[in-house]
Formats: structure tokens, C-alpha cells, sequence
């Protein structure tokens, strides 16, 4: 029996493949390999996970892919430079960072059916089951966007530094910010979504290349690229709690129950983290790895 399946992209001898694959403890099976073309044709900026497909953005030639567990594979057109998703039971929301909006895109026909005006720079998108509400970031603005669905009305978030990831936690909006002032600082910004103020900052000297909300042990993983490490974060207590040098060059993590897993192109392998006790171990690959997602 394995103990996670996953889904990553990645490279071998020029040629860019999207990996479908079972870990154990100390080696991998891959399933399926989906052969996506020359490796300098494509950018895929992010992957996601729903229903037994997978869902590819591609910034460099505007579109989504999807890849179905029964072979299937579609694309769609969408605005410029697509950078992350997210989806709700019907649709699938892309923050387009060029176009400067959300494209949507009915998941039962896969096509374009409209978009959302957003700031600036939108990079990241996520959806809010709570109140139906999408939360967008806008990097040049230094702003948050939260846009309801069912009403069409919208707030804006300060936040300190240039906002990349987000995520929502009950009340809190919690956003990845990158602010340079001599030295490059990575800010994870914890703001309360009712009054609209930031109500504890965490600093990181560096940049962060990924950052992830584990909303079921309530922590925050941070992956800083300059020193090659992995914080844990308590997103409760608001205070980071271990710093495990990885070293190599920490691209992409997911977490699934009981690990998280961080692709390290450097030294082509997944590194493994156990989230319990923190031990660090690793899986070499015979490709060089970039995103990941646990598929749950």
C-alpha cells in the first residue's frame, strides 16, 4: 500500500511530463505519464486537483489544461500570463496576471464563460465556501480583492508588501507578501477580514518560492528559496516554530495527513517532511521535479 499519491510536473532530457505517482518509504511508482512537449514551449505556473482530474495553468501560452484520470485530455483559452486557480462545485476561477482578471470556466464543458474584473497584477485566486466569496491578490496594489459571487460586491484589503499567496482561515485572510527595501523580506500577513486590519506580520529575510495553508494541523509552510529552508508556521499562535535546511533549491509543496513534500530541482528528489515529529528524508527521481500536489 503507498502512502501518498501525488501528481507533479517535471523535466527529462528537455521534454516536460505531468507525473501521476505513488510514494513509499523509500521509492515511487509512476502510473501515468502524460508527455506535454518541448520544455521551452510551456510555463506551467501551477496544478491543481478535482474529481479524478488534473488542471494545468500555463502562463506562457495562455491556457488551462485537463487531464482526466480516463485518458482525456482538454485545453482552454483564458486571459494572459493564467497564474493560479481555484474552483468551486461548477467552476473553475483563473487569476490572470497580465489581463489584470478572473477568467471562469465552466467545469462540466470546459470553455470560457466570463471574467471578473480584478487589480492590478492578479496572481493568486482562491474560493471561499463560507460565503461564496473569491479572494484575489493584486500585486501591484499591495491589496487583497474580495469579490462576492452570488451579490457582485467587492472590499479591498491593504497588506504590507506585494501580495503573492493567500489563503482563509475562519476570519483571517492569510496573504504572502514580497517586500524589498535593500534586502528582499518574504511577510506573511494575517489580516481580519471584519475590520479589515493586519493583525500580525511574520518576517522572513528572503524570498519565498511557495507557501501553503495545512487547515487540518493549522499550520503555515514556508519555503525560502535564499536559505534553502522550510518554515513551520502555528497559524494560530502566529509564531514559527521550526526551520529545517533543506538545501538544493525548494520549488513547489503539499501536504497530505501525515507529511509535506517539497520538490527540490537542485538535487532532483522530493524532500519529505513528517509533520509530526519533522524528520527529513528524501526520494530521488529520475526526472527533475517542479510542482506537486497531494492528491486527496
Amino acid at each position: 500500500m503507498y502512502d501518498e499519491k501525488i501528481v507533479t510536473t517535471g523535466t527529462s532530457q528537455g521534454k516536460l511530463f505531468l507525473f501521476i505517482m505513488e510514494l513509499f518509504k523509500q521509492d515511487y511508482t509512476i502510473n501515468k505519464a502524460l508527455y506535454l512537449g518541448a520544455s521551452d514551449s510551456f510555463a506551467i505556473h501551477s496544478i491543481e486537483c478535482f474529481e479524478n482530474a488534473v488542471y494545468m495553468a500555463d502562463s506562457y501560452n495562455n491556457k488551462i489544461y485537463k487531464f482526466e484520470s480516463t485518458n482525456n485530455f482538454f485545453e482552454t483559452n483564458v486571459g494572459s500570463d493564467p497564474r493560479h486557480m481555484c474552483l468551486d462545485k461548477e467552476n473553475m476561477y483563473v487569476a490572470n496576471f497580465e489581463s489584470d482578471n478572473i477568467s471562469i470556466i465552466d467545469l462540466n464543458t470546459f470553455t470560457l464563460t466570463g471574467s471578473i474584473p480584478a487589480g492590478i497584477k492578479t496572481h493568486d485566486v482562491i474560493f471561499s465556501e463560507k460565503n461564496k466569496t473569491l479572494y484575489t491578490t493584486c500585486y501591484e496594489e499591495n491589496e487583497v480583492v474580495e469579490y462576492s459571487i452570488d451579490t457582485g460586491e467587492s472590499r479591498r484589503f491593504k497588506t504590507d508588501g506585494k501580495p503573492m499567496h493567500i489563503y482563509v482561515l475562519e476570519d483571517i485572510i492569510i496573504v504572502m507578501t514580497y517586500y524589498v527595501n535593500g534586502n528582499v523580506q518574504t511577510k506573511i500577513n494575517f489580516i481580519n477580514s471584519t475590520n479589515k486590519s493586519i493583525e500580525d506580520i511574520i518576517k522572513i529575510d528572503g524570498l519565498a518560492s511557495d507557501f501553503l495553508l495545512d487547515y487540518e494541523k493549522n499550520m503555515v509552510y514556508i519555503l525560502n528559496i535564499v536559505d534553502k529552508s522550510l518554515y513551520i508556521t502555528d497559524a494560530l499562535s502566529r509564531s514559527t516554530i521550526k526551520k529545517i535546511f533543506l538545501g538544493g533549491y525548494p520549488e513547489s509543496l503539499s501536504c497530505g495527513s501525515k507529511n509535506i513534500y517539497v520538490t527540490n530541482s537542485k538535487k532532483q528528489q522530493i524532500d519529505i517532511i513528517e509533520k509530526k515529529e519533522h524528520k527529513l528524508s528524501s526520494l530521488k527521481l529520475q526526472f527533475t521535479p517542479d510542482l506537486i500536489k497531494v492528491i486527496h
